[in-house]
């Protein structure tokens, strides 16, 4: 009893100390908007671009062009209910477009990659699928190499299993796609059998990939740095992990419980690169930035933990923490952080300001209060109306460091302007037709800007395939303002 009665309390103090800390910060708050209207079920895979259009909501957005992209590379249960490949990220270059397939629901386990020069109008191209067992949500492109880096994950929802008593084989593909109708496989990096990867980032010789490796514990991801300047015979050059992933250690007091007493998760899960060092997302231990000058020697230089007081629900709290470049000559003083806490009430994201890197501090907050900060007093708990409103993947404009687009599940696309990153505000918004699956209304995953056309490429992970926009509002002329000003009182 008297156990039970510390945990209560604990909760609620954490609970005041979450509510003052937000009243502390600035918030970011966005607007509430009015679903788009509604469409019969069974045509939710059959919409034409004017019918995108008439069934979605947009502010300062032009709808330029969408495809399911439909094929025989879609699953057969996923096909049986007319719906297209669901994506997760992506990247444009030069009229090519490369497409990760999501698998929640299943819809597309590999990568398609397809023509999209003219966006109203895009091609298939070619289609690779993942090993046997695996999802491939994460990929990224080496556009002067012409190398196409997919990351390959354990995954029982693939209808295509491995046969013959053999396992998944977890790990990074490398393939050339100078001719992306029919890349070429250069090699494939196991990380583990029957393992995990997921995020990573590229330079133009090393991945660094959160991936499950020998030494890790089960469920537990690390970092791995990877070598690839001989992409035919790629090879891990070192490693960097939190204390207690490896087996046999001990995580510190601060990396083992929740304040319900749940078990946190210390995963490493995605990965932002800006000039020398990594900034990475750890789900419940954080933003974690690993100075990488000597690739062989990583270290961590600063981490933001922040769970608790706050709860990072069933996956862990951290999924991306995006550096603010206003110079890429210089490190920079700001990070957008995000939390993909798929809970009541889900995950919001946060502007941290590191021009401190031993003390970095939240300074104010992206969210939307419907979905994020509706309270009932009467019962003690929040409300949600269901548990897709997580802010998800944040993307920044090339033409201003101030204009900030964040994938928000069903909550669509959202766009910031962070000139004031101590008081953010809304400036736009997507929100596509319901495509039914996974998540109720939609599930926007990620958005990706064409460095050739400006164009924001935006994918949905309930086979509603890619949708791509034009943004027509303001482009904020200033820069964030720093975090620190010399001289300032």
């Amino acid at each position: 009893m008297r156990r039970e009665s510390f945990r209560i309390t604990a909760t609620v103090a954490a609970l005041v100390l979450v509510v003052s800390t937000i009243v502390a910060y600035g918030q970011g708050a966005g607007v509430h908007v009015p679903e788009p209207p509604s469409l019969p079920a069974q045509k939710a895979f059959d919409l034409t671009l004017d019918e995108t259009k008439k069934y979605s909501r947009s502010n300062n957005f032009e709808i330029v062009g969408h495809s399911y992209f439909k094929g025989d590379w879609v699953v057969s249960s996923a096909r049986d209910r007319g719906m297209g490949c669901g994506f997760n990220s992506l990247r444009v270059e030069k009229g090519i477009g490369y497409f990760a397939g999501y698998d929640a629901p299943p819809t597309c386990f590999g990568v398609l990659i397809a023509d999209v020069s003219n966006p109203a109008e895009m091609k298939f191209l070619s289609f690779i699928p993942c090993n046997p067992g695996t999802r491939c949500n994460y990929l990224r492109l080496n556009a002067r190499r012409k190398i196409l880096v997919v990351g390959m994950d354990a995954n029982q929802a693939n209808p295509s299993q491995p046969t013959g008593g053999l396992v998944p084989q977890a790990g990074v593909a490398f393939y050339d796609v100078s001719e992306p109708r029919t890349p070429r496989l250069l090699a494939f990096f196991l990380t583990l059998p029957n393992g995990a990867t997921h995020g990573f980032e590229i330079d133009d010789r090393y991945v660094y990939a959160c991936a499950r490796l020998g030494l890790t514990k089960p469920g537990d991801q690390e970092l791995a740095i990877i070598d690839y300047g001989d992409p035919g015979h790629p090879g891990v050059v070192s490693t960097v992990h939190i204390q207690g992933q490896h087996v046999g250690e001990e995580y510190e007091p601060r990396d083992q419980r929740n304040l319900d007493g749940t078990p946190q998760h210390v995963w490493c899960h995605e990965v932002n690169l800006h000039k020398d060092r990594l900034y990475v997302a750890w789900r419940d231990a954080g933003m974690v930035i690993v100075d990488v000058r000597d690739r062989t020697e990583p270290r961590i230089i600063s981490r933001f933990d922040y769970v608790p007081p706050f709860h990072g629900g069933s996956l862990g709290a951290t999924h991306t923490t995006a550096p603010v470049i206003v110079d890429a000559d210089k490190y920079p003083t700001l990070v957008v952080v995000t939390d993909e806490i798929i809970a009541c009430p889900p995950g919001f994201g946060r502007i941290v300001d590191i021009s401190d890197l031993g003390n970095p501090q939240v300074i104010s907050t992206l969210r939307i209060p419907h979905v994020t900060d509706n309270f009932d007093y009467a019962t003690g708990q929040f409300r949600c109306p269901s548990n897709g409103g997580y802010i998800h993947h944040p993307w920044f404009d090339f033409r201003s460091a101030s204009l900030l687009y964040t994938a928000w599940i069903e909550q669509g696309l959202r766009v910031w302007d962070i000139s004031d990153p101590f008081l953010p505000r809304e400036v736009g918004y997507y929100l596509s037709p319901r495509y039914p699956g996974r998540f109720p209304n939609r599930q926007v995953r990620e958005a990706y800007q064409d460095p050739d056309s400006a164009l924001i490429y935006m994918t949905d992970g309930n086979g509603g395939g890619v949708t791509v926009l034009r943004w027509v509002g303001p482009i904020p002329r200033r820069p964030p303002v720093p975090a620190i000003v010399p001289g300032a009182r």
